[in-house]
């Protein structure tokens, strides 16, 4: 197999390592975040990925370590089946969450952002690219893809929506599908209307027993841009570079994490409403908690690395789109050193 990458693949220092989103208010000081824990490399499509990584400690005092391997960016888990507001097993006793599906890989999607329109004509068609002007933005023009359309009450359900408070109208806009050439109006003359400032991505996995979305936020970045995922004809979601330079792969990091509330805009003033997903089945899904990682994916948990100590975990093996998962309190040093090998991907 061919050697893509070799050397130090990724570096991330909790507390420290900035990264950046483009709903960050452009009046905080830097306009650059820190975060305690991160996915710090991504295995690319057709990789396999194999090295060491090497944990320092010159922060003063011992800190702990937590390390896994992952396949998303968060685990979205959705409320209890009894506080569904749509909940499709409505009248009888269900055990699990097979009510609701949600298909995975890379037509997998779901979404959270959704416009509350008025005045529909035609018919939007799924896939399609919708575009609107918001004169609060520059440039004025927000571009999105269908993700589902319902005509019954007005909803377009969106992703890779370009900007993400591109739904935060305070003039009257009218969306239009570039292939249907339907439209969707929402501002101060529509009563009613709005939209949220959700997220949007692919479904790594649906767990139904225990109701948890594996997500692959399309506004996360590392060496991987997440918005780019399974595109396997061009590739550009792959920081490869000739050079080996790891400073481009590693430190471009972009994230903008699923909460439990979001932002929905509106005329009649903006409110946080709880955080719903569609499911593939039309279901509006209310969540109640997010985390990055599950029980079942950590390799160390808890380890104590003392002050001027260095640990090292030897073995690592990442497939494609396996990540590895770091988190310390403090600025412990993470450094993972290996190679990526092409891989071959098993005909369907």
């Amino acid at each position: 197999m061919a050697v893509k990458q070799n050397g130090v693949l990724a570096t991330f220092t909790p507390t420290v390592s900035k990264y950046t989103n483009l709903a960050v208010d452009p009046a905080h000081p830097s306009n650059l975040l820190t975060a305690t824990e991160w996915n710090m490399y991504t295995c690319p499509a057709a990789t396999l990925t194999s090295g060491k990584l090497i944990v320092s400690n010159n922060t003063g005092g011992a800190l702990n370590i937590d390390v896994g391997i992952v396949e998303q960016t968060e685990v979205i888990q959705l409320d209890a089946l009894a506080s569904q507001p749509n909940n499709p097993t409505t009248g009888a006793s269900y055990a699990n969450y097979g009510g609701f599906s949600f298909s995975s890989g890379p037509s997998g999607y779901t979404t959270s952002i959704v416009m509350e329109g008025s005045s529909p004509t035609g018919s939007f068609q799924v896939g399609e690219t919708v575009t609107w002007t918001n004169l609060n933005l520059n440039p004025t023009t927000v571009s999105a893809i269908v993700h589902r359309w319902d005509s019954v009450n007005n909803k377009l359900w969106l992703r890779n929506m370009d900007k993400p408070t591109g739904l935060e109208v305070t003039a009257d806009t009218t969306v239009t599908g570039s292939t249907s050439g339907a439209t969707l109006s929402a501002g101060p003359s529509y009563a009613g209307t709005g939209g949220t400032r959700g997220w949007a991505g692919n479904v790594r996995f649906y767990d139904s027993l225990n109701g948890r979305i594996y997500f692959q936020n399309q506004e996360f970045k590392n060496n991987l841009d997440y918005s780019l995922l399974y595109d396997a004809i061009s590739n550009p979601n792959e920081n490869r570079e000739e050079l080996n330079n790891n400073l481009n792969r590693s430190q471009g990091r972009v994230y903008r994490e699923v909460e439990t509330t979001q932002t929905r805009y509106a005329a009649a003033g903006n409110t946080t409403p709880a955080t719903e997903f569609i499911s593939t089945n039309g279901v509006e899904c209310l969540i109640s908690g997010v985390t990055k990682i599950q029980a079942e994916q950590y390799i160390v948990q808890d380890k104590s690395v003392a002050d001027n100590d260095i640990f090292e975990l030897n073995g690592i093996v990442l497939g494609t789109y396996q990540s590895l998962y770091v988190k310390s309190t403090g600025a412990v040093t993470f450094t993972l050193i290996g190679f990526e090998e092409a891989a071959e991907i098993p005909s369907s």
